[in-house]
């Protein structure tokens, strides 16, 4: 933990330690990223089309780090953004989201043999929700218009309601320690959160962990090590898009390397020892996406 908060803190010398790589083929945002076979996928999001407006992809791509390149997977069955996505020993499944018209849906696809198939749907149809994986099931926590806590058994295809955190937010980052869920900051009828709490699978219930350093909502969040980062995001008081970065550490959040400018809509992965950050979009409140690919090494 020291060696990470080392290396990702230290004197600034004007120059961000992030690295820039080969852009996605179709810039996003409001996405979800998983790794998968030593690869980055990320799937759907918002794009941008004709006259400035926004749209939801059926686009998904894997970025390979050691060539430094982009191949394009199937298509999802539909267009989504503000989707989640999880892997189950290295099953891709795809959950919820918004279509392009803005409707939250209940789907479930799973990328079998090359082709998404249907599998049981979420119970409440939500997006910009969080999912992470622990002992081989799918959490999903929060999201829009109505989040909470659902657990799916991708052997069984079923879902089970859980015990929802005590606060409703979205546009949150998820992340798991020590064998629970952590939900991160997010936000609610547009105000930005500074506050966690974490879900004990063991115990059934929720308690209180450290704040963050600023709220944040649409942001990426990803574990190394023994330690919680979170990257970018946005707020709107003023609007804007933020570029600082936060490491949980013994004592509590503590400062990161900042992004090299301000992202939102932007997820967060660990692969070997580099944090990814995948897309995103330079305008808060709003989609101008440069499609960049940024890596941050951390020596273990």
């Amino acid at each position: 933990m020291v060696l990470l908060m080392t290396a990702c803190m230290g004197e600034s010398s004007g120059e961000s330690l992030w690295t820039e790589h080969h852009p996605m083929r179709v810039a996003r945002s409001e996405h979800p990223a998983v790794v998968l076979g030593g690869e980055i996928v990320v799937l759907g999001g918002f794009v941008e089309v004709l006259f400035g407006r926004s749209s939801a992809t059926t686009t998904v791509e894997a970025y390979d780090p050691g060539s430094d390149s982009w191949r394009d997977l199937p298509d999802l069955p539909e267009p989504r953004h503000h989707l989640m996505a999880a892997v189950v020993a290295r099953r891709l499944f795809v959950i919820g989201g918004f279509t392009a018209s803005g409707d939250a849906v209940d789907t479930v696809w799973e990328l079998v043999n090359g082709e998404w198939m249907d599998r049981a749907p979420i119970p409440v149809a939500t997006g910009a929700g969080a999912a992470v994986t622990i002992d081989g099931a799918i959490y999903v926590v929060g999201g829009a218009p109505a989040g909470g806590l659902f657990r799916y058994d991708s052997t069984m295809n079923v879902w089970d309601i859980l015990t929802p955190p005590s606060s409703n937010r979205e546009h949150l980052a998820a992340a798991v320690l020590d064998g629970e869920v952590w939900a991160l900051g997010g936000r609610w009828h547009g105000e930005a959160f500074d506050t966690t709490e974490i879900y004990d699978p063991e115990k059934s219930d929720w308690r209180n962990g450290s704040k963050l350093i600023e709220p944040r909502s649409g942001f990426g969040a990803s574990v190394m090590g023994s330690a919680i980062i979170v990257a970018g995001g946005e707020v709107f008081d003023p609007v804007t898009a933020l570029s600082s970065v936060e490491l949980l550490g013994p004592d509590g959040w503590q400062p990161g390397e900042s992004l090299p400018f301000g992202l939102h809509g932007s997820p967060l992965v660990t692969l070997g020892e580099r944090l990814y950050l995948p897309g995103g979009s330079t305008r808060a409140a709003g989609v101008d996406n440069p499609g960049t690919m940024l890596s941050l090494h951390i020596s273990p």
